[in-house]
């Protein structure tokens, strides 16, 4: 299966969740919480006043707006960068999620407008003590291919926030580790951190 493609799908579907029968999610924290993000996504989606290509960009960033609080930035860029978080100084930490933050509102927010049909289906939702969840759940494409993901979430102070997810077993996080990782051993942090930003001035300059 193609990852970019199935990425493209998973980025729409994380805001078609609201669409679940609502008694599956009874008594589940996590479940509850991601399901009034969605709605307030999808009212943002779903805004006439929003449509069209020229509101592109405003209905973009209203709808980031409404659902950024539930991914856990922070938790994302120091997986994300592994082994070597730890090596950073506080600046550069900040700096480092930062620029991850604005790599996964690309992932998510920039494909929101090629939806076309695709179904999502809760599966199971399973609780780790009371610090970790999984929601699993299954994308329905309008080609009949049927694509598992798992949503992981964290725990922080009764706050459940995402801090990865999994396409067919495929981490979105592990994978930017990898990139990230393979540029380290062969260069410096410093050259990382100058390709991240030439990428993203890059697409910056193509969505104008």
């Amino acid at each position: 299966m193609n990852y970019r493609k199935t990425i493209s799908a998973v980025c729409v579907g994380v805001f078609l969740m609201a669409c679940a029968p609502v008694f599956l999610w009874a008594g589940d924290e996590p479940g509850k919480l991601l399901m009034k993000t969605i709605d307030s996504g999808l009212t943002v989606l779903k805004d006439p006043s929003l449509k069209g290509p020229e509101k592109t960009q405003e209905r973009r960033q209203r709808l980031w707006e409404e659902i950024s609080f539930i991914f856990n930035f922070e938790e994302m860029s120091m997986r994300a960068l592994g082994q070597h978080w730890k090596k950073r100084t506080p600046d550069e930490k900040k700096e480092f999620v930062e620029l991850f933050t604005h790599i996964l509102k690309d992932a998510y927010i920039g494909k929101t407008d090629t939806y076309s049909g695709e179904k999502i289906v809760f599966l199971r939702e399973k609780q780790d003590g009371n610090k970790y969840a999984t929601v699993q759940t299954k994308i329905i494409l309008t080609t009949g291919t049927e694509v598992l993901v798992d949503y992981r979430m964290l725990n922080n102070d009764g706050k459940w926030t995402i801090y990865d997810v999994i396409i067919e077993g495929v981490s979105l996080v592990n994978n930017y580790r990898s990139q990230f990782h393979s540029i380290l051993v062969k260069s410096s942090y410093e050259d990382l951190i100058q390709k991240i930003k030439e990428k993203q001035g890059k697409e910056e300059i193509s969505t104008k």
